[in-house]
């Protein structure tokens, strides 16, 4: 056969090849490159606008800045894995209405907001970023809180606690079940709290300030969040 011949019998092949092959599932594709895709996560900035939140003794570290930063870095890490964002802010403000002056009325005003918002969404996970803060210098590092209506919640919690130790390095504790904290009771979500530092630590508090610590931070509880959308076991209580 001339090479003239062969030439027409591979290019025909190469045609018969292009027409029948199967591309594979694009649901696979997004499975491997997306690993949230298809996911709701709701992350709320913790304060905003008059209410600052806790300030570092200096006063130049406020809460509701460092907490708005790490959540808008983290809705930006879920993004990139598909996952779709509810934020409760993304400014300096507060979900109060503009009449409620009073200190008292305008904080339980704002936190009923943000309940009722992330219930509205129905999302699949509420993230609620806060800095903790108490008169003692001593204390440091972060942790995360969970309440107990649902299960995902303190597996969670477990696993971003876990990534904080890992990526952080600044704490030893565990996660903490609690009732007390309004909104992530209240919401009809697994929901988590997360304590990203002392403020009143004067070393925290520059750390917290800091883009990249911010960065980290926010690094950390997107891997946590991965590990539990994975399917990873975690030891939980009965």
């Amino acid at each position: 056969m001339t090479r003239k011949g062969i030439g027409w019998i591979l290019a025909f092949a190469l045609l018969v090849l292009l027409f029948t092959y199967e591309t594979p599932d694009r649901s696979s594709w997004t499975a491997w490159s997306l690993p949230l895709a298809g996911t709701v996560i709701a992350i709320d900035a913790g304060h905003g606008g008059k209410d600052g939140g806790a300030t570092s003794a200096s006063g130049d570290v406020v809460e509701k800045d460092v907490t708005l930063a790490i959540s808008m870095y983290l809705r930006d890490f879920l993004q990139q894995s598909g996952a779709f964002v509810i934020m409760t802010r993304e400014e300096d403000k507060d979900l109060a209405s503009p009449e409620a002056d009073a200190k008292r009325k305008r904080k339980s005003e704002d936190i009923r907001n943000r309940v009722k918002l992330v219930n509205d969404s129905a999302p699949d996970f509420l993230i609620s970023i806060h800095v903790n803060s108490i008169p003692s210098q001593k204390w440091s590092g972060a942790q995360t809180f969970y309440s107990p209506t649902f299960k995902k919640s303190e597996e969670m919690a477990y696993l971003i606690q876990d990534e904080i130790k890992r990526v952080i390095g600044n704490t030893k504790r565990v996660p903490s079940k609690t009732n007390s904290v309004f909104l992530i009771r209240e919401v009809t979500a697994p929901a988590v709290l997360v304590e990203v530092g002392f403020v009143s630590n004067t070393d925290e508090a520059k750390r917290l300030q800091s883009v990249d610590y911010q960065k980290a931070m926010a690094n950390a509880i997107y891997q946590g969040i991965l590990r539990q959308y994975a399917g990873e076991k975690v030891p939980v209580t009965p």
